[in-house]
């Protein structure tokens, strides 16, 4: 089905390119958020250029921050539909809200086992690095692996 563009609304209409440059994504994210039912576009060129409506570049950013807050996309998917039906479950969003907390307390706890170290590294103490056990070493890589495993996630 073929959306018809008028002069009016082709100058609110957005390119790949330029909303991708105002919303600081790649074509990437772009084409995935779109798989994913997150946006999709107002209309085709006939060349068959997609172009997008003035609310796609919001909600970009709207998908950015939740997953900053550290909602999945499938996550965000559920607010975002249930935003648009105008059905929001005020139970669901506590459960996700808890959810998203509980995740941001254990990046939190990762992050201080690091600065553990690193901090008296910073000032000169290099006691922390003559551990004869080695458990900064594995205290360390253990707490960066599980920051980078949830920052893939």
């Amino acid at each position: 089905m073929k959306s018809v563009v008028t002069v009016d609304s082709f100058k609110t209409l957005q390119t790949t390119s330029s909303l991708c440059k105002a919303a600081k994504v790649t074509r990437g994210q772009l084409r995935l958020y779109e798989d994913e039912g997150l946006i999709s576009p107002q209309s085709r060129t006939e060349a068959g250029y997609r172009q997008y409506g003035p609310d796609t570049q919001d909600r970009l950013k709207a998908i950015m921050h939740l997953k900053e807050l550290g909602f999945t996309l499938a996550e965000i998917a559920l607010l975002l539909s249930d935003r648009d039906n105008g059905d929001i479950d005020g139970q669901a969003m506590v459960r996700l809200a808890g959810e998203v907390l509980s995740k941001i307390d254990e990046r939190i706890a990762g992050l201080q086992v690091i600065r553990g170290y690193v901090a008296p590294v910073a000032v000169g103490d290099m006691s922390v690095l003559q551990d004869e056990d080695c458990n900064f070493v594995f205290d360390f890589m253990t707490a960066l692996a599980t920051e980078k495993t949830k920052v893939r996630a």
